[in-house]
């Protein structure tokens, strides 16, 4: 039986059907009993895969993908995923109808299931159970593309009408921290209990060594002959611009240094472009 009011929507690309296979085999194997409907949403490839609804969204930017998406899918709520991330433990179907029944009574409009970017949420106030936490709205990065139920029309909202990328979503997000109250009547919480638990498989674009490590202990292994592995230099180049990102102190000194030594940071002159 399927459960109308929350749908799973993976975004994708056709540049990225390589990993659709690995990503669905693994989200079968982890959530073999899930009662939503899950929706693909690319260009305009096929993809013929029991349980799966491929969204044919055209070759524009993620967020115009994303705006033609969710104004297809019927259901009021939308769980978001990114086909670069592969689930690697196990979910309980009845834990995400609870979640969803109490982001219902509780009109909440963002509900992380991640910890992608939220590992400072023990400093947060808590929202009746203790592990919820109310992600404030002053804080960079708020909401972001990591895995989430979102009360669609806020999705919505926050896409607006242009054409960007899905890292472009985040920063405009980052922009908006500048004037919290913009959004002060929107509930957006994170649930610590990590009920969906996610590698990240791809990185720039290459596999990411690490990943198909975890994943091979897990008993997982992935057609690797259509997609390049990130070289040693290039996961120590990721890593210490990932500390970069990390930083409470002395960041903006830290990222000097890094584009000196030749880093590259999306968010360099971002704040004066605000996606309308």
């Amino acid at each position: 039986m399927t459960d109308y009011n929350l749908s799973i929507v993976v975004f994708s690309c056709d540049a990225y059907c390589d990993l659709w296979d690995g990503f669905f085999d693994v989200l079968d194997y982890y959530w073999q009993d899930r009662t939503f409907q899950c929706y693909l949403v690319n260009n305009e490839k096929t993809y013929d895969r029991d349980g799966v609804y491929v969204i044919n969204a055209g070759n524009d930017n993620w967020s115009t993908r994303a705006r033609i998406a969710a104004n297809l899918i019927q259901s009021k709520y939308i769980l978001t995923f990114l086909d670069d991330y592969y689930v690697s433990e196990q979910i309980i179907n009845d834990k995400i109808k609870e979640v969803l029944h109490y982001i219902e009574n509780e009109k909440i409009s963002y509900y992380q299931l991640d910890i992608t970017d939220k590992e400072d949420y023990g400093k947060w106030s808590n929202l009746k159970l203790n592990y919820i936490y109310d992600i404030p709205k002053s804080r960079l990065y708020w909401v972001d593309t990591s895995i989430a139920i979102w009360e669609k029309d806020f999705f919505l909202e926050l896409i607006g009408e242009g054409d960007y990328s899905a890292w472009e979503f985040e920063l405009a997000r980052n922009v908006e921290t500048k004037t919290p109250e913009k959004y002060a009547d929107k509930i957006c919480v994170f649930d610590s209990r990590l009920l969906i638990s996610m590698t990240p498989m791809v990185i720039q674009g290459k596999y990411f060594p690490k990943a198909i490590k975890i994943m091979k202990k897990k008993g997982h292994t992935f057609d690797l002959s259509k997609r390049k592995v990130m070289s040693y230099n290039e996961v120590y180049k990721h890593e210490l611009k990932r500390h970069f990102s990390k930083l409470t102190f002395g960041r903006e000194f830290a990222k000097i240094i890094g584009r000196f030594i030749g880093y590259k940071f999306m968010s360099d002159d971002y704040e004066k472009k605000v996606i309308k």
